[in-house]
């Protein structure tokens, strides 16, 4: 019998502290503060609350694009989008201001719209490997899990419905090591936790709430396993309704060149 030494015993134990966790920013800043640099991979996150959160959501498909250097994981990104989110305007806006090729961006955002609350049932549950095998993606984007379901009017079986999926995301996010972004409305009852159900709301292993006044946008961690309850918020951009951009930001690049 061969004998292992102390060393060969302990290199096949990782402490916590030595454990290395690959995150990819967000580029939305209060939201990578809030998580001590971005979002980790094998995690899936919730994001509910206002409407609102959806730009955040376009933000962290477009910023995935830039090279790690830059903050992004230089892939493609997944959106099932079951509330209605895709603004051409916003992502070209986004894009521009990462100093990316707006058509290039959109090429590289795969997106998959439900009408229905079976048509959302059917891309989580039977589809989402064959999305994966067609596009090398790390970042998964489920926008509205639930909206279909609230706005058709939710009942026990769309409630385990919902439940189904959820699991089903949390598996394949930790099997694919991909980061998987979840939103959801808040719940009419209580505005301070999600819609659609306790199981999507347990499933989800980080929870984000996104609320919006008429100065800025305030963001809650609201559930961390290891981070406590906190707070960090960013002021309102001044937009115009068209996406033009000031004559500064194209000079920019001419110097460059």
């Amino acid at each position: 019998m061969r004998k292992h030494s102390y060393a060969d015993l302990t290199a096949a134990f990782t402490t916590a502290d030595t454990v290395i966790r690959h995150k990819m920013s967000t580029g939305v800043e209060p939201i990578d503060r809030l998580l001590e640099g971005g979002m980790e991979f094998g995690i899936m996150y919730l994001l509910y609350g206002d409407r609102s959160l959806h730009d955040d959501v376009l933000r962290m498909a477009v910023h995935a694009q830039l090279p790690p250097e830059l903050g992004g994981i230089s892939t493609p990104s997944i959106i099932i989008d079951s509330a209605n989110i895709i603004s051409i305007e916003r992502i070209t806006d986004h894009s521009y201001r990462l100093g990316l090729e707006p058509e290039e961006t959109m090429d590289r955002i795969y997106i998959t719209r439900a009408f229905n609350s079976s048509q959302t049932y059917d891309l989580v549950m039977n589809q989402l490997q064959h999305l994966f095998d067609q596009v090398p993606a790390r970042l998964l984007i489920v926008s509205g899990l639930p909206n279909l379901y609230l706005s058709e009017g939710i009942t026990s079986e769309g409630l385990q419905e919902i439940t189904h999926m959820a699991s089903r995301l949390m598996t394949f996010t930790l099997k694919r090591n991909i980061v998987t972004v979840v939103t959801a409305p808040a719940s009419d009852r209580n505005p301070r936790l999600p819609a659609g159900g306790r199981a999507l709301a347990s499933y989800a292993q980080i929870h984000i709430h996104v609320q919006e006044s008429r100065a800025y946008f305030k963001y809650t961690l609201a559930k961390h396993p290891s981070c406590p309850v906190r707070r960090a918020s960013r002021a309102k951009e001044q937009r115009s309704p068209f996406t033009t951009l000031p004559l500064s930001f194209f000079l920019q690049y001419e110097d460059e060149e």
